[in-house]
């Protein structure tokens, strides 16, 4: 049992000095006699006198009185008792993790999130106990990940590590949902800049503001590098605020080695753009750095790592097959899938890694890996012949793509017909009546399927294994080795494909899964950022009590209803003894 008012218990002391009083004061009341010789008697005899303490305690009136006072004074002290129902946060604290949190302030700790912290401190000391619920904007994987926890414990997780990326915008839109969802409930939101949008009133913002005087800053807004001609070539944009110390130059480099360096490559308050060329062998990592003065309010965005990585699959298909089962297929297979062309198509040697053609013939030059759906005219290996044969439905099990087809088979009653040169290998069916082929011309693989994917011929795009079957087509026919290489670079807690890992917090570079990783802020114009502050300390605190007090009540069952009956009850029966 709890009393939410327990300094009404004071009261209980009138109930013994209700008793004492009962005992030690005078009672009785006047009479008139006629001769008081009678009383004298009487006293002489013994059988009158003044009562006794265990006669005054025996007076029922004497314990009735006793029992409203208490009653009452229990009824004021609010007894309650605790329930099972589940403890509600008191608030809910939005904490901004994005990358200008890590940026210069013209506050007196210097850093933005420095200064949003101590006016976290600021509440904590007030209600250090508080459980509440904390959003962190962005999470890990970029999420928005929520816990519950204390106030106390937000001094210890809200440090420099809350540098990641992610728009601002997702930060007062998360503030404004968890608002809505909990109406009666604080939400106090830990951002850099205060937002210039109205927020709903139960939202309290702890912003200690930017100033874009402090450092300026200077950024790197865009890093890319593509492969023409035999030749590797490497763009850059960056920018920088007008209070930015300079000139500021650019460098490239690979460990040691300089691959090209401008230095008056960015005056401040503008944008530049540069396209270099890299000659000399590939380097697996590269740096790409801003150089100059170092007084710049946000530091991690004037460098890009970036690491040589297999590149994506380009797949140009041809023809136009009925529906977009295949075009789906090969987009889940992570290709990336450009423009159906007809069969006149003119492709030059790098425009894909790999051609899929529909009913069309490969154009005329192309060496390279390739898939013919329904092949129109023969194409390596397989010729078409005259009229169909019923489909036979038969897995080589010794073919490396044979774990491809482990689903039920497609419906098709009847297929065209082609015939086989030796050199053709069967996945699927038979000689006499081949369904899907594969078969290597000049170092590139191809795979060739007999037969239409419309409704009326066969029913396997609609089937699980469609996609499953082109999956492992692709990186059969076109191995991760052998695809085309490029510069890639990673963002915080990005997730790295391959690896099953997130790349980490900061920048730089960092074995990942096994694998090294280059990570960037490239583009995130957060360091750019600046704005007004504000600070809703005092009505923050004074809505966490009001929601502390409300959810101590909303936890117990109040008893007081009880003790007030019993005083009623108490007050009437002394009314009913003393008549």
């Amino acid at each position: 049992m709890t009393f939410l008012a327990p300094w009404w218990l004071l009261g209980v002391a009138l109930v013994p000095a209700l008793l004492l009083w009962g005992l030690l004061a005078p009672r009785g009341r006047p009479v008139t006699v006629g001769s008081l010789m009678l009383w004298r008697r009487a006293l002489a005899g013994g059988s009158a006198g003044r009562p006794t303490a265990s006669l005054r305690l025996r007076d029922p009136l004497l314990w009735l009185d006793a029992a409203c006072i208490l009653f009452v004074v229990l009824a004021c002290a609010r007894p309650a008792f605790d329930t099972d129902r589940p403890v509600e946060p008191v608030a809910t604290v939005v904490l901004d993790r994005t990358a200008s949190m890590g940026a210069a302030s013209a506050g007196p700790r210097g850093r933005r999130f420095l200064d949003a912290r101590a006016m976290v401190h600021g509440v904590v000391r007030a209600v250090p106990d508080a459980p509440v619920r904390r959003v962190s904007v962005p999470g890990e994987g970029g999420v928005v990940r929520a816990d519950t926890t204390t106030l106390a414990d937000l001094l210890e997780t809200y440090g420099p590590d809350t540098a990641y990326r992610l728009a601002s915008a997702e930060v007062r839109r998360t503030a404004t949902a968890e608002a809505a969802r909990h109406p009666a409930r604080p939400v106090l939101l830990v951002t850099d800049v205060a937002p210039a949008a109205d927020l709903p009133q139960n939202v309290h913002v702890l912003a200690p503001g930017a100033s874009p005087t402090v450092g300026g800053n200077a950024g790197l807004v865009r890093v890319a590098a593509r492969k023409e001609n035999g030749r590797w070539w490497l763009l850059v944009t960056a920018r920088a605020s007008a209070e930015a110390a300079g000139p500021i130059g650019l460098k490239v480099s690979s460990g040691d080695m300089v691959h090209a360096e401008r230095p008056d490559f960015l005056a401040p308050g503008g944008t530049a753009e540069t396209v270099l060329p890299l000659d000399g062998p590939v380097p697996a990592r590269l740096r790409v750095s801003l150089t100059g003065p170092q007084e710049d309010a946000f530091l991690s965005d004037n460098e890009a790592f970036l690491v040589l990585a297999p590149g994506d699959l380009t797949v140009r298909l041809l023809g136009k097959p009925p529906g977009t089962a295949l075009r789906r297929a090969l987009a889940a297979a992570g290709a990336s899938v450009r423009g159906e062309e007809g069969a006149e198509g003119r492709l030059a040697a790098e425009a894909a890694d790999l051609l899929v053609a529909y009913g069309v013939p490969l154009p005329d030059g192309w060496a390279g890996p390739s898939a013919v759906v329904l092949p129109p005219e023969a194409v390596g290996p397989v010729r078409p012949a005259e009229g169909t044969v019923p489909a036979e439905w038969t897995v080589a099990a010794e073919h490396p793509l044979a774990d491809a087809l482990y689903l039920p088979p497609p419906r098709l009653p009847e297929v065209p017909r082609y015939a086989l040169d030796p050199s053709a290998r069967v996945l699927l069916g038979t000689p006499e009546a081949p369904l899907i082929v594969t078969w290597e011309t000049e170092g590139a693989r191809r795979l060739a399927v007999c037969f239409g994917l419309d409704e009326e011929t066969s029913d396997w795009p609609r089937r699980a294994g469609f996609p499953i079957f082109w999956a492992r087509a692709l990186a059969w026919l076109v191995p991760a080795g052998e695809r085309r290489p490029t510069y890639r670079t990673y963002t915080p807690l990005e997730p790295v494909p391959g690896t099953g890992s997130l790349a980490p917090g900061r920048t730089g570079f960092h074995t990942v899964g096994g694998k090294t990783v280059g990570v960037s802020f490239i583009g995130t114009d957060e360091g750019f950022e600046a704005g007004p502050g504000r600070d809703d300390s005092q009505a923050a605190v004074a809505a966490l009590r009001r929601s502390i007090e409300a959810r101590r009540e909303a936890a117990i069952a109040p008893a007081w209803p009880v003790a007030a009956a019993l005083a009623v009850l108490a007050l009437l029966a002394r009314a009913w003894v003393a008549r």
